[in-house]
């Protein structure tokens, strides 16, 4: 029977209870109130209510706590298989397993994640059940255990009643028996019934039971009973040790609160004056730090430039048309000229457009490896044919035929774009 009702309020709201309480900062003392007392709507939340303001902070501490040993507990096993590689293979073995682990992002590696990550809370998950259920039995047991201190109340009353009317019967039944030895079977049956006639009276006497169902029903209705304050006050930890308690004279020590109030006035006076001093401060030597945030404040463009072995490149230098301009000084006879500005160009929007590192000082040779190395196959190609008119041009005395020239021209656009 224990078993199928388990299994019964497991599937309890359990549409409600996985999706959204997964983000419960306290899910552990929340899913007790839906799952044990059966409640819903506002009477479930009247009563979370309740619950949360007095555990909700130890609710969330041991939801954080949780979530911390389920990382540390995730990482370990994810490592421990690494510490039991041999030391042989760590290079090896040990680095595929890390990079298969942490780095790759493909569907094997996310199913293996996430089987660890569900086994690290498969085995921590129901310890943080059980402290989550202490907590809720351990605030109702708060709430709610006022009725036993009744109980107890009523079976104080009960068995003094009982003791004070047997001993009164017991008195007299001894006083008669003295005075009067034939009377003494009447005072022993008197007292037999009078024993045996204490029942449990409830709070008759005191109140009526109709007065107790309506003053209880007020309290519950009271806005005063769902109101908390929490009060601190310091104990001595051995308060019924006879040893800590002091014996000594009573001193009058309202004198140090004085001083203590004197001494705060002077550090708060210095602090002001601290405070003063460099406010001063910054005021006389305003001419030495309020041009940095001029600087600050104006953002400067920064120069982008290219250093080869013939020299710098900048945006500046460069017109913002070069295929055009290119033409007009191979037209005017400066072929040189232009190859050597279509060469220029190249490599510079080869660096700022395409990201291709070249290194400092670099040579044509050395500028056609880094393109083939960072690029692809057709922007290469372009590139080292740019390179090589301007090189057998610069240091072979051979100018490339005029139709060379009009294709390189034609092409710039397809790969850097029509201008700058």
């Amino acid at each position: 029977a224990t078993l199928r009702e388990t299994l019964r309020l497991s599937w309890r709201n359990i549409i409600f209870l996985l999706p959204p309480y997964r983000f419960h900062f306290a899910r552990s003392i929340a899913v007790p109130i839906t799952q044990l007392e059966g409640l819903k709507g506002s009477r479930r939340r009247a009563r979370a209510a309740v619950l949360n303001n007095r555990i909700m902070n130890f609710g969330t501490g041991v939801t954080v706590a949780y979530q911390h040993l389920i990382l540390a507990l995730y990482f370990g096993v994810m490592l421990m298989v690494y510490l039991f590689v041999p030391t042989a293979y760590q290079d090896t073995v040990g680095s595929s397993w890390i990079e298969s682990v942490f780095v790759d992002t493909d569907r094997i590696t996310y199913i293996a994640q996430l089987g660890f990550f569900y086994v690290a809370q498969s085995a921590l998950h129901p310890w943080f059940v059980g402290a989550g259920f202490g907590l809720y039995i351990n605030c109702r047991t708060q709430l709610e255990a006022w009725d036993i201190e009744v109980s107890f109340r009523r079976m104080v009353n009960r068995r003094g009643a009982a003791a004070t009317a047997t001993a009164l019967v017991a008195a007299i039944g001894l006083a008669t028996s003295l005075a009067l030895a034939p009377s003494s079977a009447y005072a022993q049956e008197e007292q037999s019934e009078s024993e045996y006639s204490n029942e449990d009276t409830g709070f008759v006497g005191y109140w009526e039971d109709a007065e107790i169902s309506e003053a209880l029903k007020k309290v519950g209705d009271s806005d005063a009973l769902n109101t908390f304050q929490d009060d601190m006050v310091w104990r001595r930890k051995n308060a019924s040790d006879p040893s800590t308690d002091d014996n000594g004279p009573d001193l009058d020590l309202g004198f140090l609160a004085e001083i203590g109030k004197f001494l705060s006035i002077i550090v708060e006076l210095w602090l002001w004056l601290v405070v003063a001093g460099l406010a001063l401060l910054l005021y006389m030597t305003r001419d030495l730090w309020l041009p940095y945030l001029e600087d600050l404040r104006t953002p400067q463009k920064k120069q982008r430039r290219v250093i080869l072995s013939s020299g710098e490149i900048t945006a500046d230098v460069l017109p913002s048309d070069i295929p055009t301009e290119v033409r007009r000084l191979w037209q005017t006879g400066k072929k040189r000229d232009a190859l050597s500005l279509l060469f220029r160009g190249s490599v510079f929007y080869i660096v700022t457009e395409h990201g291709v590192r070249v290194p400092p000082s670099a040579t044509e040779g050395a500028c056609v490896n880094a393109v083939k190395a960072h690029s692809g196959e057709e922007l290469s190609s372009y590139f080292e044919k740019v390179v090589m008119a301007w090189v057998w041009l610069a240091y072979g005395s051979r100018e490339p035929a005029d139709e060379v020239m009009q294709s390189l021209c034609n092409d710039w656009s397809r790969h850097y774009g029509a201008t700058q």
